[in-house]
């Protein structure tokens, strides 16, 4: 019997879209690589992506026959996958609008709470929340460094196709929920520390979770944004293989002080080498997305009135290293 797969597209290629390639490759998913750069174009025509799974297993993918560019797309797709930084996102969504089937969808796999930020029609976005951790090695192989899993949910709070366990597992483990925005917050809290402060320290995360001060500034940042989800009646869901922030925060429900540092070094020695994206971006001189992580938070509670001291110093902190280096806005 003939299996039909909905018709998916990628555009924005990078750390997160490459992992989620990988899964549609193995599994032998029909998806279409959309292009807006002519030399990008070439590059992937010209080049096999290589691949390293978190079991150390190294595949290569080749594109060629995957790669459109934007102005020759003649295709319409049910979903097309958003891998860009969410100040580029209102753009690449605008430009693939016309590439959209009538009840066709965006999975937007950015940090942060991409949907709150859009006018445009909710009922055309998925959330895709992502929980590995991918990057660029010196030698061009994209590195995951751990399974992770990717959280996909409706805005309207309702669960998604179950076709999505067909399309990516086992090589990405889904989770279906109608909870998005718990799951939202949960990673943008966690990427408050591991992408926002290690940025503003620029350190990998071994150096920045062993390192007590930078610990303590950790548990700040963290107790800052629970308070911020406690106000706004906002019940955490947790990212699998992550950490409850309800507990990693100060404050009524937290774990003793010392296991809560505890749980900081575990990560930096368990990801000792990582340079999250926002501290790769700061050494390439690029901008990063500091305004959509901690300040977020900082924007959301100062419209309720809660102080976020330390989140706020991690935001000052980024956009003086990003003047510094005369990155353009």
């Amino acid at each position: 019997m003939t299996t039909f797969y909905p018709s998916i597209a990628i555009i924005g290629i990078g750390s997160v879209s490459v992992t989620i390639i990988q899964a549609l490759y193995k599994n032998q998913i029909p998806f279409r690589v959309l292009c807006q750069n002519q030399t990008r174009f070439q590059t992937l025509h010209s080049n096999p992506i290589r691949f390293q799974g978190p079991k150390g297993n190294i595949i290569t993918i080749d594109l060629k026959n995957h790669l459109t560019m934007n102005q020759d797309n003649k295709e319409s797709f049910d979903f097309i996958f958003v891998g860009c930084k969410n100040q580029n996102l209102e753009g690449y969504l605008k430009e693939t609008k016309p590439f959209l089937k009538p009840n066709g969808k965006w999975i937007l796999i950015q940090n942060g709470i991409p949907e709150s930020n859009l006018d445009f029609d909710k009922n055309k976005i998925l959330g895709g929340v992502v929980g590995w951790n991918t990057q660029m090695l010196p030698d061009g192989t994209y590195y995951q460094a751990n399974v992770g899993s990717l959280i996909l949910g409706e805005v309207s709070n309702t669960i998604p196709d179950p076709i999505w366990n067909q399309l990516l597992s086992p090589h990405i483990p889904l989770v279906l929920t109608d909870q998005l925005v718990g799951y939202r917050w949960h990673k943008l809290a966690i990427n408050s520390i591991i992408n926002g402060l290690a940025a503003s320290k620029q350190l990998s995360l071994g150096e920045l979770f062993l390192s007590k001060n930078s610990r303590m500034a950790a548990l700040e940042t963290l107790t800052e944004i629970k308070s911020v989800m406690n106000h706004m009646n906002i019940t955490e869901q947790i990212v699998p293989g992550s950490f409850p922030i309800q507990k990693l925060g100060g404050g009524v429900g937290a774990l003793p002080n010392w296991i809560r540092h505890m749980i900081l070094i575990f990560l930096g020695l368990k990801y000792y080498r990582i340079r999250t994206s926002m501290v790769q971006d700061l050494d390439h001189g690029r901008k990063t997305e500091i305004d959509y992580i901690n300040g977020e938070v900082v924007k959301i509670a100062s419209g309720l009135g809660i102080p976020t001291p330390t989140n706020q110093w991690i935001v000052s902190t980024i956009k003086k290293i990003e003047e510094n280096q005369k990155i353009k806005k």
